[in-house]
């Protein structure tokens, strides 16, 4: 695993994601709610919906047979 401060330290760095910032809507949500709330629901939300670090190995079946040449 990457070291952190050096992917924030990436991600500071990129033009890209430098664009991006908070409306009015997400300032207030987050002033009314607060940092530690926020930290919170973002912790629960990755450990419940993203992906498990090792894959289940689960077989996929084509929906639709290929084309007959």
């Amino acid at each position: 695993m990457r070291n952190l401060n050096l992917v924030f330290a990436s991600l500071a760095r990129s033009r890209f994601r430098s664009k991006f910032r908070l409306g009015t809507a997400e300032l207030t949500y987050l002033e009314a709610r607060g940092l530690p709330v926020i930290l919170t629901h973002a912790a629960e939300f990755i450990s419940k919906r993203l992906a498990t670090e090792e894959p289940v190995n689960v077989e996929l079946k084509a929906t639709r047979s290929l084309p007959r040449k």
